[in-house]
């Protein structure tokens, strides 16, 4: 079968892809990319081939606007194109690329989403906080708007959904998360699948400063964390804090801080700073993550067993549903942006490395992501939306309540 993944463009949301792309090859399928410009070279570096938007190349599947119109409507163009060269079986996308779910209606294609570390869409029951319910309302109103502006600007016929029913969903969901730290498994969706991490990261050269600086800190006996700030758009960055908190302290200290847009300043002599650090190559040596609470830096502490201070930022819709989850577990705790000081920070940290409890809930769920499947479930997964052409359930319905695309 052939796969189109189209993916939004930061690595985040395509490395995802591209492991799970890997996983469909093994099986024998063929697979092509629609994504931005800028990341054409590390589509092609995988192996894969990405489908220029047209003549003249250019920007596409943009997630600094995602639910825009605008993108959404070149999101449908570039991908209408790329099925012309590659006429795939299945297209792929993700949960804030809407306009695959366009394509797919169009086309009669059955479409798979690959989300998040957590569920964004209302369902089940609303929140008893008001100001939760609202958001997510208002979160998926957002995006549901700019997705039938689209299609009403195709003249496609207008449909009303139910919120609960959302055509946002697609025929199969992989949520890249486990039960145990979504909760509420039983008033998602069907189609919504649990598949782990889904972590992937191209193999690079070795790195022997880091490697230096990795032993001097072992040899330290320092406890070493992973800090991630991340994009604070117009919140406060807790990045300055921290580098006051921490300076001079006994830990270790390493930052991948290319998605951050504050300076950088003066690094510390305790503290490893690079625009990019492979969370493969430090995870493993470090005892706590402190991050903005994305998507990839939270499952990287996850799946090793590793507690998190999360301090949501204000670009990322995932960043508060996913420190929510963690907190609920007991896998991790949180401080608002606006309230870390370098004091309150210091005392958090030192609560972040001293509590066992944490430790303990952050280990049982590496076990659970162990178990979860990762790539390799994710492929079985969408081998069967391309055999079926029609949704996959958690548990399969009768036939006669899952006709075949085309079918009436």
């Amino acid at each position: 079968m052939r796969y189109l993944f189209c993916s939004l463009d930061n690595f985040g949301f395509l490395f995802s892809s591209l492991g799970i792309a890997e996983a469909l090859r093994r099986r024998g399928h063929e697979i092509a990319f629609v994504t931005d410009l800028k990341l054409a070279g590390v589509v092609e570096r995988a192996g894969f081939q990405r489908i220029p938007r047209g003549e003249p190349d250019g920007s596409s599947f943009l997630v600094e606007i995602s639910g825009h119109p605008m993108d959404t409507m070149r999101q449908v163009r570039h991908v209408e194109r790329a099925l012309e060269r590659f006429p795939a079986d299945v297209l792929v996308t993700q949960q804030l690329a809407l306009g695959p779910y366009v394509v797919a209606e169009r086309k009669a294609l059955p479409v798979a989403t690959v989300g998040m570390a957590s569920y964004l869409w209302p369902h089940g029951p609303p929140p008893e906080e008001a100001e939760q319910r609202e958001k997510l309302v208002r979160r998926y109103r957002g995006f549901y708007l700019a997705y039938a502006l689209v299609r009403e600007m195709l003249g496609m016929e207008r449909r009303a959904h139910d919120i609960h029913e959302s055509p946002l969903v697609g025929d199969l969901f992989l949520l890249r998360s486990v039960p145990e730290l979504e909760g509420n498994v039983e008033t998602l969706p069907p189609q919504v699948h649990f598949v782990g991490d889904c972590l992937w990261e191209p193999p690079g050269p070795p790195d022997a400063e880091l490697d230096t600086w990795l032993a001097a800190a072992r040899e330290s006996g320092e406890p070493l964390l992973y800090v991630q700030p991340g994009r604070a758009f117009n919140k406060r960055a807790f990045w300055r804090s921290l580098v006051e908190a921490l300076t001079g302290q006994p830990v270790r200290v390493v930052a991948a801080v290319g998605r951050m847009d504050r300076e950088v300043e003066q690094v510390p002599e305790n503290f490893f700073v690079r625009p990019h650090v492979s969370q493969g190559a430090i995870l493993p040596h470090a005892r706590a993550v402190v991050s903005n609470a994305t998507t990839t830096s939270v499952l990287g502490a996850l799946t090793h067993g590793l507690p998190l201070l999360l301090i949501p930022g204000g670009g990322g819709a995932e960043q508060p549903d996913i420190t929510q989850r963690c907190v609920r577990v007991q896998a991790g705790l949180h401080l608002e942006d606006n309230e870390a000081e370098p004091a309150r920070l210091l005392e958090m940290v030192r609560e972040l490395l001293g509590r066992e409890e944490l430790r303990t809930a952050a280990a049982r769920l590496q076990s659970t992501f162990q178990r979860a499947g990762g790539h390799e479930r994710a492929a079985h997964l969408l081998e069967e939306l391309g055999r079926r052409r029609a949704p996959v359930w958690r548990e399969p319905p009768s036939a006669t309540q899952t006709p075949a695309r085309g079918e009436t």
